[in-house]
């Protein structure tokens, strides 16, 4: 008979006497390459990316390089991965009182940047991939809905085969939010190419960082002028200088000529930022690979387990995740408490709430008090947000339990990962 071991979390000797490395890209932020990059761009004085004494266009270059790797027409740096998506959604043509249809399992960027650009978020179910579900989708369609916006969550691509198609179907703008997935993989192909649209974030968390930053890729042109004009300013630096934002300034051999300049916003990323990204870019696969590699082992070696996990459309093209669901909430919270007392990174997806459970969301809060898209009488809507709207999506965050994982796991941290699992499942399942 096997004596079971005492848990941490009960004055038992904890697995790890300190959580293994789960960072990513910032892991390398010291690293010559990076180093190099931005101190040339400080020896330049130039870290503006128009002009400057000495302009050695990064950010220019890190756009080239970005899309020649996801395959795409255009891509735009920009300050944050927020700022992706709003700018996205301008691209798109989104406009004051439209619906943008979400998942209700993502960040509060998501929404957020849906109601910056004067539209109603619609929240959607996720499925048991943690991504929007395709029935849900349509199911959440009206004549108001412009746009939907499936996220790509923790490094794991929806099913973007159904959502495409629910999309199409319809005549609905796809924009990707690929904030958490830059590198991912679906089907052979990058996530973010699949839309209209895709917005990608490099803040400091992500599988690559410059602290903050994003990225916007698309092949349509004029999603791409549009967005690429309203981050900088409308398009003010390119009219200052007197020429016009065209197609051969992207590296297109299209006759396309630039809309004309509208009222927008600064969201322009740094020289400074673009030559960081640059150089992180050119780690992102060895990152990715890595962290999938490490997932696959834990989840095969602890596939015996009576949980449940979190289906991955593509197991080929992830980016690393450890994600399963519990019988209850209770079981979900105590395993994760018990997996953090034994060193081990790990708790419930978003805390195991819903993005419209943010009070702001609930009680629609903005920072104007006028003209606001929710309930104003120019956009008036009968949209409101409660907790039990989406049911299925509040049981599997509940039930949720993610390991988190980092770029430079060892075999030691994989195995103290598989054994603390087991030590705590031995008490709780």
């Amino acid at each position: 008979m096997t004596i079971r071991e005492q848990l941490a979390l009960h004055g038992g000797t904890p697995v790890r006497a300190r959580p293994y490395d789960s960072e990513r890209g910032v892991n390398y932020l010291n690293e010559a390459e990076e180093m190099n990059a931005v101190t040339e761009v400080m020896q330049s004085r130039s870290p503006f990316r128009y002009y400057g004494p000495d302009l050695k266009r990064r950010t220019e270059a890190f756009e080239n390089r970005f899309k020649e790797m996801l395959g795409v027409r255009y891509a735009l740096g920009i300050s944050s991965g927020t700022a992706a998506l709003q700018a996205g959604l301008v691209g798109l043509g989104v406009e004051d009182g439209d619906e943008v249809i979400i998942p209700a399992v993502t960040f509060i960027a998501t929404p957020g940047a849906v109601v910056m650009a004067r539209a109603v978020p619609v929240f959607a179910e996720v499925d048991d991939t943690l991504g929007l579900s395709p029935e849900s989708f349509e199911a959440n369609i009206t004549e108001k809905t412009k746009a939907v916006i499936p996220v790509h969550l923790s490094n794991v691509a929806c099913d973007m085969d159904r959502i495409m198609a629910v999309a199409r179907k319809h005549g609905i703008k796809v924009l990707e939010d690929a904030a958490q997935a830059i590198g991912v993989m679906y089907k052979g192909r990058q996530v973010g190419t699949f839309g209209d649209a895709g917005a990608f974030s490099l803040q400091l968390s992500k599988n690559i960082t410059t602290g903050e930053g994003g990225v916007l890729a698309t092949n349509d042109w004029s999603v791409f002028d549009r967005a690429a004009r309203f981050q900088d300013q409308g398009g003010q630096f390119t009219t200052a200088h007197g020429d016009v934002r065209d197609a051969s300034q992207v590296g297109a051999t299209e006759d396309l000529v630039s809309g004309e300049p509208f009222y927008g916003t600064n969201m322009r990323m740094t020289e400074i930022s673009g030559a960081l990204a640059y150089a992180q870019l050119g780690r992102l696969e060895e990152i990715v690979s890595a962290m999938r590699s490490r997932a696959q082992s834990i989840r095969q070696r602890l596939s015996d387990l009576p949980v449940d996990w979190r289906r991955i459309p593509d197991p080929a093209g992830e980016g690393g995740n450890v994600t399963m669901f519990f019988q209850d909430a209770e079981i979900a919270t105590k395993f994760a408490e018990a997996l953090r007392a034994e060193g081990i990174p790990a708790g419930r997806v978003y805390g195991g709430r819903p993005v419209y459970q943010n009070p702001a969301v609930l009680e629609r809060r903005t920072a104007w008090t006028k003209g606001c898209p929710f309930n104003c009488a120019e956009h008036p809507t009968d949209r409101t947000y409660h907790l039990g709207m989406c049911p299925r999506s509040e049981d599997l965050l509940a039930r949720s339990l993610t390991i988190q994982l980092g770029a430079l796991m060892t075999d030691q941290d994989t195995e103290d990962v598989v054994r603390a699992v087991r030590k705590v499942a031995e008490h709780l399942l």
